[in-house]
Parts: C-alpha cells; sequence; structure tokens
C-alpha cells in the first residue's frame, strides 16, 4: 500500500499530508480489517493500547497522563476558565473516555464525540454522554462549549480545516482549541533517520494522512484564525535513537525506553517540565505538539 503514496506540503494549508488522500472506504477498510491488530502488536497508538490492556501498566500509564499532559490541558483550561462557575468540554476522538473521565474529575462537564461504537460505550460508562459523528453534535447539542480537545485526531481526518470549521460553530469567543499531533518530520527525527539509514517510520499508511509539526500547525490555526495561546512539546522520543536505542522496529526497546521517559517526567517538579517543554516547542521539539488556542478577535486580526 505504501507505494500507492507519497508525502507532499498541502498546497493551500502548509502542513504534510499523503498523496493522493486515501478514500473514506479505504480508511474504513483498514480500521475495520487491519487497525486493532496493529494497535495490539504496538504499531499504533501505544497511549491507547496501554490503557485498553488494564492491569499495572494501565495504571501506571493513567499515573503518568494524568500527572503531566492530562494535568497541563486541565490546568490551563482551568486558568482561562477560572471566571467560570460551569465548564463545559466537547471531547472530539474522545475514545474510551480516560481523558474525559479525567477531565470530570477535575469538576468539567463532558461532551464527547467517537464513531467507534466499542470505544463510545466505554466512554458512556463513565457519564459522558458521547455523540457518534459531529454532525449528531451539531444537532442536537444544545449548547457551547468552553474549551474543545482534539487528541491525536487532526493526523487521522481526511479535511481537518473543514473539521475545525464546523467545530468552531460550537465554540464560544472565548473558548479554548487544545490540538495535540504528532511532532513529525522533526529535525531530531530527521537526524535519527539519517544516522541509521531508515525509512521515515513515523509515516504510518492509510490511517495517518495528515503530517504536522509546531510550525505548520501553528500557520494552519492561524490561516484559520485561531490565535495561539500556549504550546508544549514534550520528551523527544528519537533522542533514543541517537542514543543507541533502537526501537523502531523493536517494540521491547520501545517500552523500555518509554519507561526511561514515564520516569523521568514524574521525576522533574511540574513546573520544570512545563518550562522545558514551552523551550521544547518554541524549537520545535518533542514527540508531540501540544497547542492552545482561541477564535481571534477582531483587535488581533
Amino acid at each position: 500500500m505504501k507505494g500507492q503514496y507519497k508525502v507532499i506540503v498541502d498546497p493551500r494549508w502548509g502542513y504534510r499530508r499523503l498523496d493522493p488522500l486515501p478514500t473514506a472506504e479505504e480508511l474504513d477498510r483498514f480500521y475495520r480489517e487491519q487497525y486493532y491488530d496493529l494497535l495490539a502488536a504496538g504499531g499504533r497508538a501505544p497511549e491507547l493500547r496501554r490503557l485498553m490492556q488494564g492491569g499495572e501498566e494501565a495504571q501506571l500509564e493513567l499515573l503518568w497522563l494524568s500527572k503531566t499532559t492530562w494535568r497541563d490541558i486541565r490546568d490551563v483550561l482551568d486558568q482561562h476558565m477560572s471566571h467560570k462557575q460551569e465548564r463545559w468540554l466537547l471531547d472530539v476522538g474522545c475514545g474510551p473516555g480516560h481523558f474525559g473521565q479525567y477531565m470530570q474529575e477535575g469538576g468539567w462537564h463532558v461532551v464527547g464525540i467517537e464513531p467507534s461504537t466499542d470505544a463510545a460505550e466505554i466512554a458512556r460508562s463513565f457519564g459522558i454522554l458521547v455523540y457518534d459523528s459531529v454532525e449528531q453534535c451539531l444537532d442536537q447539542a444544545k449548547r457551547r462549549f468552553d474549551a474543545v480537545t482534539f487528541l491525536n485526531v487532526l493526523e487521522h481526518v481526511l479535511d481537518p480545516a473543514n473539521l475545525l470549521e464546523r467545530i468552531r460553530l460550537l465554540m464560544e469567543k472565548e473558548s479554548i482549541l487544545v490540538c495535540r499531533v504528532p511532532n513529525d518530520f522533526s529535525a531530531i527525527q530527521e537526524c535519527a533517520a539519517d544516522k541509521l539509514g531508515l525509512e521515515p517510520w513515523w509515516i504510518a499508511i492509510p490511517d495517518h494522512i495528515n503530517y504536522f509539526n509546531f510550525e505548520s500547525l501553528v500557520r494552519f490555526l492561524e490561516q484559520l484564525n485561531f490565535e495561539v495561546v500556549e504550546m508544549f512539546g514534550d520528551f523527544p522520543m528519537e533522542m533514543f535513537l541517537l542514543f543507541g536505542d533502537v526501537y523502531v522496529g523493536n517494540p521491547e526497546i520501545g517500552s523500555q525506553c518509554h519507561k526511561k521517559r514515564v520516569a523521568f517526567e514524574l521525576s522533574l517538579p511540574v513546573e520544570v517540565r512545563r518550562n522545558l517543554y514551552r523551550c521544547f516547542a518554541k524549537n520545535g521539539l518533542g514527540r508531540d505538539c501540544l497547542v492552545f488556542a482561541r477564535p481571534a478577535s477582531s483587535e488581533h486580526l
């Protein structure tokens, strides 16, 4: 299948994407027939795989996420919504709802959008109202939301601009948009690929359609009339490759590297880690981009 596609810079939006775009039918067949086998084998969505495995590994993953990425998101949103007595979050692509449950524990009302029936049922067991599509949410939701989260979603969709434009109809003027995407084609990634003589392992066909980095994600959001208010990088996992820990194609080494990353992040005081990762974001570093933005007001245009 890889031979059918190449990666180009989108001529309108400036981020990298597959060319040609896969069809909706091809994506549906992939998710039905291959995706969950790849997930179980560690070839896709490692955070989700660890959470869904259950047991001690899932508990450690929940502890780590709740003290790092999820806490960062909740703290930034709480700061921006400190004047609100009730806070409503729309989590697009909510999956089985672990992040939504975490936000509920922090006092947020959470609504999700999730097309996977099995994942949506798990999320509903946490008391989250889950719509199966953006269209259903637009049609049935009786409110706008103080925050909208896209956690590892935009890389998977055929038309991210159209998706964000539709979701904006569910936001207030002061609402915060949170986007987390893989930081792909980063300087460290390309350095590691060159040193090890590897093909770009971060290209995941056909489900990873779009390939953002900090520069292209910020530019994309600004083109859609959003104003970025905060950014975090995270641990640049490709550093392990430069250390000699070649985890590409070796899940056991990958698991060891992940545990080291978790130990590092849990050992740092929160503000030390955040300040470090803010610096990473400014320099385009980190395995993932975490960007907070709000609809731009006229005085910012």
